[in-house]
């Protein structure tokens, strides 16, 4: 592995990273076809878990911590990384697959358990490491306060899996708390460790190529505080929840759409203003698409503070699957891809074409009828034919990553 690692660089590290993705679509269409065929020999509920955790630690922060690697040293896609690194990568991909192979045949059991905990470790070495070079980093105070708050979420989130272990191992099965934890973790990586990794990265990005950020640090430092308060919206359910914290909920929400609102009309603003910078044709479009899926995100969050709507789409299982993958695909992953075509680590060829159009079609169709299915639920209508547009547009995710990566291999 020794000699492995010292001919790794960037871009080896994202096309392993695009295979992880690939392992992770395919679980989730194996899931999706378990609803049309019966396969007895799998547990949906053990693929389940061994697809979530391997999409967030093999897929999302693998790819986050590389991108953020390259920002903060200031290193290029054929360049090689340094061993610290490679060491982190090296061991979270391991612990990774074990996860993998662990949830996918016993669940939640002994491994499963240490495993997951092994990967937190590992995240806080990825974030001791990197906070240590941050300090000698020439990046503006604006994005090393975004690099600063997204590896203080990444931390800040694992406190949900420790509450939730607490929970069972001194068999307080409240499931009230143990959402509330589940609840807790998901918060704080989608919208901390997760979207503040992305927004770092753009910023970045920016100032390598302009000499300016979109923000200036007291801007990066309101945007970090206001994603404590909007935990709150994940337990509007909880009985007898004080006043004073549901206003400065909805004043959070609030507060959001200026925020968010003013971002993205800088950034429009900071990329036209300079004719040297233009974005590839793919990034553009993908970009485009992220800009849509956060605004319609906010919409929901929106919604979200009526306590009422708040209690029914927390509790039905479509509505927060929905959400999910609307953060996680439409987002999160878009980004990262439109961020690697962007810095040239992923190839521009004629094949990726057709790969990055049915990866955008995939995920329009899989929320859309994710969608249905939520609104199906809320007026107790079954809509027929969901579970097949949904395979079909999961096979349809996994064929175009398969293109991708057969581009960048080619």
């Amino acid at each position: 592995m020794k000699k492995i690692s010292n001919y790794l660089n960037i871009t080896n590290w994202i096309v392993i990273t695009l295979f992880n993705l690939l392992i992770v679509s395919i679980f989730g269409l194996i899931m999706r076809l378990k609803f049309l065929f019966p396969i007895p020999w799998l547990e949906q509920r053990n693929l389940m878990h061994a697809h979530s955790h391997f999409a967030f630690s093999a897929w999302v922060s693998q790819a986050l911590m590389i991108f953020l690697i390259m920002a903060v040293l200031g290193i290029k896609a054929n360049q090689i990384l340094c061993r610290k690194y490679q060491y982190i990568l090296w061991t979270n991909w391991l612990i990774a697959i074990g996860m993998l192979f662990s949830f996918s045949i016993a669940g939640y059991n002994l491994s499963s358990i240490i495993l997951s905990f092994l990967s937190t470790l590992v995240s806080y070495w990825f974030c001791f490491q990197l906070s240590k070079d941050l300090k000698s980093s020439k990046l503006p105070p604006a994005i090393s306060i975004l690099i600063k708050a997204a590896l203080f979420f990444n931390i800040f989130s694992s406190l949900g899996t420790y509450f939730l272990a607490y929970l069972k191992a001194s068999h307080q099965l409240d499931p009230l708390q143990q959402l509330t934890s589940v609840y807790f973790y998901l918060h704080f990586q989608y919208n901390g460790w997760f979207f503040f990794g992305c927004i770092a990265l753009l910023a970045c990005w920016l100032y390598r190529h302009t000499g300016k950020t979109p923000m200036s640090p007291r801007f990066s430092l309101v945007c970090a505080l206001t994603v404590i308060p909007t935990f709150f919206l994940s337990i509007l359910w909880w009985k007898n929840l004080p006043l004073w914290l549901y206003i400065i909920t909805v004043i959070t929400v609030i507060l959001h759409f200026v925020l968010w609102g003013t971002l993205a009309r800088r950034i429009v603003l900071l990329i036209r203003s300079n004719l040297s910078l233009r974005l590839i044709q793919d990034t553009s479009k993908i970009w485009l698409c992220v800009l849509f899926a956060i605004f319609l995100k906010l919409i929901l969050q929106a919604l979200s503070v009526i306590p009422a709507l708040s209690q029914k789409a927390y509790g039905f299982r479509p509505i927060v699957i929905a959400y999910l993958h609307l953060v996680l695909l439409a987002v999160i992953t878009l980004f990262l891809f439109g961020y690697a075509f962007q810095v040239h680590i992923l190839k521009i060829e004629k094949g990726n074409h057709y790969g990055v159009y049915g990866l955008l079609f995939g995920i329009f169709v899989n929320e859309f009828v994710l969608m249905l299915q939520g609104l199906g639920g809320f007026t107790h209508h079954s809509i027929a034919g969901t579970h097949t547009v949904l395979t079909i547009a999961a096979a349809i995710i996994v064929a175009s990553l398969y293109k991708i990566i057969q581009t960048q291999l080619r």
